[in-house]
């Protein structure tokens, strides 16, 4: 009989332990559940109610974005052609953008009679980013600096936009600028050129720069699960294996996985190149296969539109000042080496195209002063760039109108 009896309560003491075991289990994952609840409630407070402007902005959710209409209102729009363009009619603080898209006041259509028109092309250092007031932009205060000198009847249009090459210059003035009805162009560009050689392999580098820019509507775009968690979110954020769902790179200015411009970006600063695709060609290597041969193709193709309409054409280096030695898109040897390559090649073009060339950036001091990164400026960098090219151009007597 207890023979018999011993199997059983074994038995039953072993269910007991697993259903002890289980139930122990279920707790903590409820627990767990309950607590992971509890922090991401609070989160989403925070995040929602109290965080500053620009931090919801790094980190809130598409969702979120929209409730507070952050993405109806952005400050760049998908264009047809173009790829995008500043948002027309856009506000913000002490920026704003006309109702035709470009950064600054509205535009006059058709010119009026006795007008100097003058359109700068490039990217964010002719919308000159990073200066929030338009009115402190470079375009705005050559204006200024002009009329100071006399020239009252100059007019001088902001047609840059960040992350714009010369590829986007050469359709946003076929396209838009002409409609505007300029007498004088100012090309500048520089770094944007740079980067979009950073494609491999080889063949990647192509005249419709489909090696480095994506299409800007994929349709409906999914975060990760994670990314629907306020904690894991902000987490992957700060750990570089997500992006911001507002950043321009996610919402806008996509990329192919052919493109590593950013990725060495983040090897170097991180200490970690030569990694991955770099171990099979160094970024040097990529710089000289893929050689600026459209950088000058596009900007030859400018100038031919230009002359074409009578349109008078100035062409500048870019300037940059390498001192500043934690960002690597101005201090790494590759992009030193490419910047000098290129202001090279466009004062070889300018000379054998016979039109005006501005050595700007062996004028431009280097000084951190005038810079907020080393290719942006600040204020009082924006104020002297406007004097540099507006004394270059009185001098050179490439302002004809006046109201002497």
């Amino acid at each position: 009989m207890s023979l018999g009896l011993f199997p059983t309560m074994k038995g039953d003491m072993a269910m007991k332990r697993i259903h002890h075991t289980l139930a122990n289990t279920f707790i903590l994952a409820l627990s767990t559940l309950l607590a992971f609840a509890f922090f991401e409630t609070l989160a989403n407070i925070y995040l929602l109610y109290f965080s500053g402007e620009r931090r919801f902005i790094r980190y809130a959710s598409f969702q979120q974005l929209k409730k507070r209409e952050l993405l109806n209102k952005p400050k760049y729009t998908p264009h047809r052609y173009v790829g995008y363009y500043p948002t027309p009619n856009y506000t913000k603080g002490k920026n704003r953008h006309n109702s035709l898209g470009y950064r600054g006041d509205e535009i006059k259509i058709p010119k009026p009679k006795g007008q100097f028109r003058i359109v700068c092309l490039g990217g964010s250092t002719i919308y000159t980013a990073f200066v929030e007031d338009y009115q402190m932009s470079f375009p705005y205060l050559l204006e200024k600096y002009l009329k100071g000198k006399g020239f009252q009847n100059v007019n001088v249009i902001n047609a840059g936009a960040s992350g714009w090459s010369s590829w986007e210059s050469l359709i946003n003035f076929e396209l838009r600028v002409l409609d505007l009805e300029p007498d004088m162009i100012i090309v500048y560009h520089g770094i944007n050129d740079i980067h979009l050689r950073f494609v491999w392999p080889p063949n990647a580098y192509r005249g419709d720069n489909s090696g480095s820019r994506g299409p800007n509507q994929l349709g409906i775009v999914m975060p990760s699960i994670l990314e629907y968690s306020t904690i894991f979110r902000v987490f992957m954020i700060n750990m570089g294996t997500t992006t911001s769902h507002a950043s321009f790179e996610r919402t806008i200015n996509r990329s192919p996985e052919t493109f590593y411009c950013n990725l060495f970006r983040e090897q170097i600063l991180e200490g970690v190149y030569p990694e991955g695709i770099f171990k099979e060609v160094s970024a040097e290597a990529m710089l000289k296969a893929n050689k600026p041969v459209l950088l000058v193709r596009n900007i030859r193709n400018i100038i031919a539109i230009a002359r074409a309409h009578e349109i008078d054409i100035v062409l500048s280096s870019f300037a940059y000042s390498p001192l500043f030695t934690d960002q690597p898109r101005i201090s790494a040897r590759e992009y030193i080496a490419a910047y000098r390559e290129h202001n090279n090649l466009l004062k070889d073009l300018a000379r054998e195209t016979d039109v005006n060339f501005f050595d700007f950036s062996s004028k431009f001091p280097t000084d951190k002063d005038y810079y907020v990164d080393g290719r942006h400026v600040n204020e009082e960098g924006s104020q002297l760039k406007a004097e540099y090219f507006g004394n270059y151009l009185i001098e050179n007597e490439l302002v004809i109108f006046s109201n002497d």
